[in-house]
């Protein structure tokens, strides 16, 4: 299955980095399935039953229970996998976005008892929304701080790489007055913060200017003697020395080789964990296909009603409509990609690995009931529609009538005592 594993949407990064994945509560709604690894290729998952009936105890029994007694029934169940498509589609903005009065947990166990007990996930869900909606009354909200919160661990790269030539440009973009602002009270501010770096600005900044004097100087040539003279009376006065001392740099500067090394080092480091990566994801995806693929074949004909052709192209189709939902499901896509930084974090350790793959197949064992029911029905549709048109051909066929010719008759003779006396065979078959 293509989409397995496939849905990682941040930005690749060696497992070393410090990454806060936010998984916290994310484990707790997987129903962890403890796959065995080494049987893997056999395993099946328990989805229960997914016949609309009872098995029948003959092909033709089954047939009619499927096609003629519930009809009406089987139409209402070829529309629970829309149902579940319409789950899938986020709801409108405005419902997102609107405010109502949170309902007692007391209230709804006294309309619903077993409501939580049936679906332990939404009583889980029930809290953690009271603890969001505390942070974040609405969806917008939510938006508005996560784009914030992105912006903020840009800010923080470009900081710590000593690059904040982007955070000065955006100010001036959104705002020439506060820009201003950070160009006045920049040199004062670091000189509150260190003086020393204070100075070495300074330093420099003084320094250019001695070398620009120096230049204007011997452009003028004998005039700009007195300029030049300046210039070193200059780097006297704020260096206390006559040799001057071109402007450096206040941090720790690695040489242009080392540099090179370092960063064919990274990039080396960066491919083998990215294969690293591909290798487990690999092989994550093909032990979870077999078990699907497994558990499909166990349950589309129990009663072995399909020919191996037929059965195989509705296997191909349920697995294809299963990855397709999945697809679709964007929050599930979120939690995976969370498992999946969980186990960069930890370089792929067991631990974190099957945590993905069952998190994986949980997800498809919820939907593997519609899906089969849908693949098999549709087989079965084409098979009975096939037996249909056979009966249908028969019937037209018919037995022939006694006393009745099989060809057609011209309409000259209606019966062999209207043929002439003495005309031959050959003669009433050549009559026009």
């Amino acid at each position: 299955m293509s989409l397995l594993f496939s849905n990682l949407r941040t930005p690749f990064y060696a497992p070393n980095d410090s990454v806060d994945s936010g998984i916290g509560d994310t484990e707790e709604t997987f129903e962890l399935l403890n796959v065995d690894d080494e049987n893997s290729d056999k395993e099946t998952l328990e989805i229960g039953k997914t016949d609309a009936g009872a098995k029948a105890s003959s092909k033709d029994d089954k047939e009619d229970i499927e096609y003629r007694d519930k009809e009406d029934d089987e139409e209402e169940e070829l529309d629970e996998l829309k149902e579940i498509e319409e789950e899938l589609k986020p709801p409108s903005e405005e419902d997102l976005n609107e405010l109502v009065t949170p309902v007692r947990r007391k209230e709804i166990l006294a309309k619903y008892p077993k409501l939580f007990k049936d679906f332990p996930y939404l009583e889980k869900a029930y809290y953690r929304e009271q603890q969001f909606t505390e942070l974040l009354p609405t969806v917008n909200d939510a938006r508005v701080a996560v784009e914030k919160a992105r912006v903020l661990d840009q800010t923080e790269r470009d900081v710590m790489s000593g690059n904040i030539g982007g955070i000065l440009a955006a100010a001036k973009n959104e705002s020439q007055d506060a820009f201003n602002k950070i160009a006045d009270n920049y040199l004062p501010a670091l000189r509150k913060v260190d003086q020393g770096a204070y100075y070495h600005v300074l330093g420099n900044v003084i320094k250019d200017t001695i070398i620009t004097m120096v230049k204007e100087g011997r452009a003028l040539g004998d005039q700009g003697a007195p300029l030049q003279a300046a210039a070193n009376v200059l780097n006297q006065f704020v260096f206390g020395s006559q040799n001057f001392q071109p402007p450096t740099a206040l941090s720790k500067q690695t040489p242009p080789e080392e540099q090179h090394r370092q960063q064919e080092y990274q990039q080396e480091h960066n491919q083998r964990i990215y294969q690293h990566f591909e290798s487990v994801r690999g092989e994550l995806q093909s032990k979870a296909d077999n078990v699907l693929k497994s558990t499909i074949d166990g349950h589309l004909d129990p009663n072995g009603t399909m020919s191996d052709y037929v059965k195989t192209h509705a296997a191909k189709e349920a697995f294809e409509n299963l990855e397709t939902l999945i697809s679709k499901d964007t929050r599930f896509r979120s939690l995976l990609d969370k498992l999946w930084e969980r186990a960069f974090q930890t370089k792929f350790d067991k631990e974190s690995t099957d945590k993905i793959k069952s998190a994986y197949l949980s997800k498809a064992k919820t939907l593997l009931p519609s899906v089969i029911k849908k693949a098999r029905n549709d087989a079965l549709k084409g098979r009975r529609a096939d037996n249909d048109s056979r009966e249908e051909t028969a019937s037209k066929k018919g037995p022939i009538t006694p006393g009745r010719s099989t060809t057609p008759s011209s309409g000259k003779f209606k019966s062999g005592k209207d043929i002439p006396r003495g005309m031959s065979t050959l003669d009433v078959l050549m009559k026009d």
